[in-house]
């Protein structure tokens, strides 16, 4: 299937399934979720680096996609755990590409995430004891998982080939964002979006 044959979601999913994997080691490895403190560490990583990313698209991005705060829920959470909000990480653009189809990759990445937070909300649920009584507002929001059930329509179906780099390009930059603050990297390494694997930040997103 190739061209504009592949659904846009397909094509997402192959684009940026090696920062998908590359995200979701560097993530556990740098903090995880089997002890209070690397949970909260989990939550500083997301925070800092949401922040710049829902600031661009709060300023670039349609009103409808433009997806849920989740660094307040965030911010919130911390809080509960008695911890300070982490400073932001580097700013957050898309050079060249202020396209309505790159807003759209960089949305469906925040928003497929929510999945991938509610199958972390179901392991820590499960394993009971202190774990299943961490504050969860960012693992468990609704609002985000509506916007996410609202993005489907638009990916479910194949485009042509320009939106389907458009929307790459969004997907990637954000990918590369999380994975240079997540490293303490100064600056994204942007590697071309054409891996192949399953998804993991956006899981079967």
């Amino acid at each position: 299937m190739t061209g504009i044959q592949k659904t846009l979601r397909q094509y997402l999913r192959e684009a940026t399934a090696n920062a998908h994997d590359t995200l979701d080691h560097a993530m556990r490895d740098e903090a995880g979720w089997e002890k209070e403190a690397d949970y909260a560490r989990f939550l500083s990583l997301q925070m800092a680096a949401r922040i710049p990313v829902e600031a661009w698209l709060e300023t670039h991005a349609p009103a409808d996609l433009q997806p849920p705060r989740q660094s307040d829920l965030i911010a919130n959470d911390l809080a509960q755990l008695g911890v300070e909000p982490p400073a932001a990480a580097a700013p957050f653009a898309l050079e060249g590409a202020h396209h309505e189809t790159a807003c759209l990759g960089a949305a469906w990445v925040l928003a497929g995430s929510s999945l991938g937070n509610r199958s972390i909300l179901a392991q820590l649920q499960k394993r009971g004891g202190a774990a299943a009584h961490w504050p969860h507002a960012f693992l468990g929001d609704d609002a985000m998982l509506d916007f996410w059930k609202a993005l489907r329509g638009r990916i479910e179906c194949p485009v042509p080939a320009a939106q389907q780099h458009a929307a790459g390009h969004g997907a990637q930059a954000v990918f590369d964002h999380f994975i240079a603050h997540t490293l303490n990297r100064t600056t994204p390494a942007h590697p071309p979006a054409n891996g192949v694997a399953d998804e993991r930040l956006a899981r079967a997103s």
